[in-house]
């Protein structure tokens, strides 16, 4: 599908902000997701390609300019596939996924195991879905799994190899450092009274960064561009060879992991329960789902906040059988927003089960 990836490396910390409010003067952190959203990292993307084809962005704004990478309302043909958390040594590029939900650890016997849908009920309950069948395997003493894993051990982790060794904490990826300022008065060009304010930010680890990959050649062998909050700067450069594809397995028992968060519109699932647009006849059996994550931003062109929605996790995990996979991205897109599985929402892997 792409025709060009593009290894980010952060210039400065990052800040990717989450959905709380947040004002100057009042007593709390302004916190940082990492990720970042599909959304957040095609919208530097595009503003990135706007502004070195130097675009007028108020033509853009009123949607009275074509471009490659599209108007306010449509993408022009522009798919993504974004972000994954990556480091790049010695001239490879190695993704790192967060550990599935349906991966569980014991600590005292360091053993891994994969949760499986129960072949049948063995207790009674409100079942969340027709034939819905409770998951199975963790035992006494497992936990989820926490940590990233690394290509490597992701790809054993989808072919159900669990000799995966220890996977890799979040602290050997990225910190998150607190930083303080003040709101500016820009007319008295001075600090506001009583506008003191705390923000958290990214601060990867030595080559570490973010991996994503467009469908057109947009941009030059490396450059500059801004990402996040603050405008914080990034280097690019793009990757002569592009990773390795994730599998994708069509039989009678699939399990779907997410790898970048999907929306759909009742909240863990499509409307009515209609899985067909993505696996054909299949069946959804079980799901392990975290919590919901919210999302909105900041809409350039138009100057105004996006809607909040929320989105099911990266690392949910669905259980399905007698699969025909259609091979579109595991999202829906919400009524008035761009195409959610072009901007890179819903990725995912599967295995069996």
């Amino acid at each position: 599908m792409s025709e060009q990836w593009l290894f980010i490396e952060p210039i400065d910390v990052w800040f990717f902000r989450d959905n709380k409010p947040f004002t100057a003067a009042q007593n709390f952190v302004a916190r940082s997701l990492f990720p970042p959203s599909p959304q957040t990292v095609l919208g530097a993307l595009r503003t990135a390609y706007l502004e070195q084809t130097d675009t007028d962005w108020a033509e853009f704004g009123r949607g009275a300019v074509q471009t490659e990478v599209g108007t306010p309302n449509d993408l022009n043909g522009l798919r993504a596939q974004a972000p994954f958390v990556a480091k790049h040594a010695n001239g490879r590029v190695e993704r790192f996924f967060p550990a599935p939900l349906d991966l569980v650890y014991n600590k005292e016997s360091r053993a891994y195991r994969l949760l499986t849908p129960a072949d049948s009920l063995t207790w009674h309950t409100n079942n969340p879905f027709e034939g819905w069948r409770p998951l199975q395997g963790s035992g006494e003493g497992f936990k989820e799994a926490e940590g990233w894993l690394s290509d490597d051990q992701f790809m054993r982790y989808l072919a159900g190899d669990l000799n995966l060794g220890n996977l890799h904490c979040a602290e050997s990826i990225f910190e998150r450092e607190e930083r303080v300022g003040l709101a500016l008065d820009y007319g008295r060009r001075a600090n506001k009274q009583g506008h003191f304010y705390t923000a958290e930010f990214i601060r990867l680890r030595e080559g570490f960064g973010l991996l994503a990959g467009l469908n057109k050649t947009l941009f030059p062998e490396q450059g500059v561009m801004d990402i996040g909050g603050e405008s914080r700067g990034a280097r690019y450069r793009v990757l002569a060879q592009p990773p390795q594809s994730l599998q994708k397995h069509t039989g009678k028992r699939v399990r779907v992991t997410l790898l970048t968060p999907a929306y759909f519109s009742d909240g863990w699932q499509p409307a009515s329960g209609d899985w067909s647009p993505w696996v054909g006849g299949g069946r959804l059996i079980s799901h392990v789902i975290g919590k919901p994550q919210p999302f909105s931003g900041w809409d350039m062109a138009r100057k105004q906040a996006r809607p909040l929605r929320n989105y099911v996790p990266a690392g949910s995990v669905f259980f399905f059988e007698d699969v025909d996979l259609r091979g579109i991205p595991f999202t829906e897109t919400p009524n008035g927003a761009l195409d959610h599985g072009a901007m890179g929402f819903g990725i995912f892997a599967t295995g069996t089960w």
